[in-house]
């Protein structure tokens, strides 16, 4: 089943990876053919990884826009590479790292060096952001993960899990610098908890 024109997802993926809420479709095209290259993508962020085959003349450009549209990612804080951290660059395509086509194993590393820890219910999501970045932003990419409407986000909240015992409710317009100069000095991980108003 080929999905997006171009790739063909591994029958292991969970069918959540392709949607944008819980009810929008999923849609695939049958193909009879069977794709030359073989990609897994690991990231450790994610529980599990991508695996999927595509055309071989396929960038590793697309190789990253993939990986984040199913992991719900944005592509500018991310960058893909080999398994033993070799930076490839988007514009090779597959055909170009002929040795491992058969079985393409590769890394998404975030770039940045802070990262968000949000709880909700019995989930803990872990979001790259930069300085700049507002809560509004970190509650938005939360919830598109979580497959919540964002027609749903004003009934949401982000509390800064600053102590445990007592959460402390967070205005959206701040930014993670704002956050992490006033609570979390040491610590590059800003842990969050997710909670309906």
């Amino acid at each position: 089943l080929l999905y997006d024109r171009d790739f063909v997802p591994s029958r292991g993926m969970p069918l959540s990876s392709f949607l944008f809420t819980k009810t929008s479709p999923i849609q695939f095209n049958l193909i009879y053919q069977k794709l030359q290259a073989n990609v897994t993508v690991t990231s450790d962020e994610q529980k599990s990884s991508i695996e999927f085959q595509c055309e071989s003349t396929m960038t590793i450009g697309r190789v990253h826009q993939i990986v984040c549209q199913l992991w719900k990612l944005n592509t500018k804080l991310y960058r893909l590479s080999l398994s033993d951290d070799s930076i490839i660059d988007e514009e090779y395509s597959l055909d170009d790292l002929r040795e491992f086509i058969n079985d393409l194993q590769l890394k998404l590393i975030s770039i940045t060096n802070i990262k968000c820890e949000i709880t909700y219910q019995d989930e803990i999501l872990m979001i790259s952001t930069t300085s700049e970045t507002l809560l509004s932003s970190i509650l938005k990419e939360t919830l598109e993960k979580l497959l919540i409407p964002l027609d749903d986000i004003d009934r949401f909240e982000l509390n800064l899990i600053d102590d445990p015992e007592s959460p402390t409710n967070v205005d959206l317009d701040l930014s993670i610098d704002d956050i992490h100069l006033d609570y979390f000095t040491e610590s590059n991980i800003i842990p969050f908890q997710l909670q309906k108003k």
